[in-house]
């Protein structure tokens, strides 16, 4: 989530899935396989015809191991190790950054996430920050991504208040600004590497570095 690449060249997929048991592939077919899935999604997200019906992590692992002839009897396993390198963990200072802002404003999530959202919610349990947010709305539940405006409607309806008064807050121009522009919210654009914003890309309401900049 927040503290670093963790599916990077660095990241050892093979100790992670023999950390939950895993017996029957070696580090090699580990990391080939994670990395295939991680290839096929990754094209397959910046692919506008799959908004609206992205498949779930499990598929792309059925194709891979099919298509390398590999046994498919620890899929599972597999799945679990892709979701503990995408979720990652949510430092301290954010979880009070949430808290306090949790004191003045109604909080929910929307969030793209490849893996079950059952792996996430644990991280959000785990620093205790689950029953801060009106709605937690992540996408594998429902094979849709943001920019799509389809996600960011459940959102709002689970709001329970209009439109006007609702921010976003995202760091992608492409999947947070402009899909909340395009259902009428107003947008804060977290733009932590000091990009610049593009001709046709909808202009953010506020741009700022940091989530915790909001405390501000």
């Amino acid at each position: 989530m927040f503290d670093c690449d963790r599916f990077s060249d660095l990241e050892d997929f093979g100790k992670t899935y023999r950390e939950i048991n895993g017996t029957v592939f070696n580090n090699a077919q580990v990391k080939s396989i994670i990395s295939e899935v991680l290839n096929q999604m990754g094209k397959d997200y910046e692919n506008p015809k799959y908004y609206e019906c992205f498949p779930a992590v499990k598929n792309y692992l059925v194709k891979v191991i099919q298509e390398k002839n590999l046994p498919d009897n620890e899929i599972d396993l597999l799945e679990e190790v892709f979701a503990i390198h995408e979720i990652g963990i949510i430092p301290d200072s954010y979880v009070e950054a949430i808290v306090q802002l949790r004191k003045t404003h109604k909080l929910g999530v929307v969030s793209n996430i490849w893996c079950k959202s059952e792996f996430c919610l644990k991280e959000f349990h785990r620093v205790g920050i689950s029953d801060l947010f009106k709605t937690i709305i992540f996408s594998s539940d429902y094979g849709i991504i943001k920019p799509s405006p389809l996600i960011f409607q459940k959102a709002i309806e689970q709001m329970e208040v209009s439109e006007s008064k609702i921010v976003f807050v995202g760091d992608n121009l492409l999947f947070d600004i402009t899909g909340a522009k395009k259902v009428g919210l107003s947008a804060i654009w977290i733009n932590s590497d000091n990009k610049k914003l593009s001709s046709n890309i909808p202009t953010p309401d506020l741009v700022i570095k940091d989530l915790r900049d909001l405390l501000e």
